[in-house]
């Protein structure tokens, strides 16, 4: 009887050891975890750099930042690249189509002669038109 105690003992042991090792988590796939989340660093914790996870993926707070993965953290894109949801995990360079040009507007404030009107899905606000040079 004391025999086969024991041997449950040891089989409840050997069974609770192998099932740790087969659950245990090797930094990568922690890391991999904390990306995919949008789980921040402390230092952006309330910032605009903060990653929100939407149910889905991590989103920017701001259109125009893409979520940097290995950062853990949003980021404004470079002067010249877009991004085209607050989802994205990079920027795409401008690139406009021949005839076009790129002005770009700092600060808000435009050259003279134009004026600064937001192009949704493609369309020109009531009033405007796109200009081919």
């Amino acid at each position: 009887m004391k025999r086969k105690i024991k041997s449950i003992i040891l089989s409840c042991v050997l069974c609770t050891t192998i099932s740790n090792i087969g659950h245990s988590a090797t930094t990568s796939e922690l890391q991999s975890v904390l990306e995919k989340y949008g789980v921040p660093y402390t230092s952006d914790c309330g910032t605009k750099n903060e990653a929100h996870y939407n149910g889905t993926l991590p989103e920017c707070q701001e259109w125009g930042m893409y979520y940097d993965k290995p950062n853990r953290r949003c980021d404004y894109c470079e002067m010249g690249y877009i991004t085209d949801s607050k989802t994205d995990t990079k920027c795409r360079e401008i690139k406009c189509p021949d005839g076009y040009a790129i002005t770009i507007i700092k600060d808000g404030i435009c050259p003279e002669g134009y004026g600064l009107f937001e192009i949704t899905n493609g369309t020109c606000p009531d009033g405007t038109q796109l200009h081919k040079l």
